[in-house]
């Protein structure tokens, strides 16, 4: 008789794991991870015209004295701010940068004006005069749901090679994080996807292609630990820069 009452114990939960498509199932209130089968291709497509190549230059003063003007760039990514589509990115990637330009993956410039900032948590709001049909915006979501282990992706434009996506979870919560205005950023992920120069910017995102973070360091030296915003803290400075 127990071993019938198992047995059909069993063949309850496994038409429970074969019915649902989420990523697990709860039965006699133990909860069942049963595996997300994501494509990741399919997530790339989904996204990929929303991440954004931001470029400036900066005045630079050489031995002689003379003036001359370096290229620097970084990603970024379109946001919907109660319907007015805005370019996140970091601050580091624009600040003291002039002719500041925002390239789509469709080859689309724009030049792009800054909305504001807020140095002391790296993060910058631009704004451009795009067609409407330049616009796919990503959804962001609150950096509170994230737990160590959660898997992650990155989109952005590491060493320039634009639309690059790198995969890795998070590998840590609450680090602290020391800017280059020596202010000191709370709440911070750690991520084993891999990161590099050009990434900055960029967004951190769950496997739905949902934002909760911006990519904006790496630690020098080190094979897989990167360092991203939380999302939590961009849309508190979000509103502070755009009022609703």
């Amino acid at each position: 008789n127990q071993l019938s009452t198992l047995e059909q114990q069993i063949s309850r939960l496994q038409e429970a794991f074969n019915s649902t498509p989420a990523t697990s199932v709860t039965y006699q209130n133990i909860t069942y991870v049963t595996g997300e089968n994501v494509s990741l291709s399919a997530l790339f497509e989904r996204v990929k015209e929303s991440v954004v190549v931001v470029q400036g230059l900066v005045r630079q003063v050489d031995f002689f004295g003379r003036i001359y003007y370096s290229g620097v760039q970084g990603s970024g990514f379109v946001y919907n701010s109660s319907g007015r589509m805005l370019i996140l990115t970091n601050n580091h990637v624009i600040s003291g940068t002039i002719n500041i330009t925002v390239t789509f993956t469709t080859g689309e410039v724009y030049a792009a004006m800054l909305v504001g900032a807020n140095p002391n948590n790296d993060f910058a709001v631009l704004s451009i005069n795009g067609s409407r049909n330049s616009y796919k915006p990503l959804e962001i979501i609150s950096s509170s749901t994230l737990k160590v282990g959660d898997p992650v992706v990155v989109v952005g434009t590491p060493y320039g090679l634009a639309g690059s996506m790198s995969n890795g979870i998070v590998s840590a919560l609450n680090r602290t994080l020391t800017t280059s205005t020596q202010s000191t950023i709370g709440g911070v992920i750690q991520t084993t996807a891999p990161l590099n120069p050009g990434n900055s910017g960029g967004p951190l995102m769950n496997y739905q292609g949902q934002v909760v973070g911006i990519a904006t360091a790496i630690a020098q030296e080190s094979q897989g630990i990167g360092f991203a915003i939380p999302s939590d803290t961009m849309l508190e400075d979000l509103s502070q820069i755009v009022p609703i």
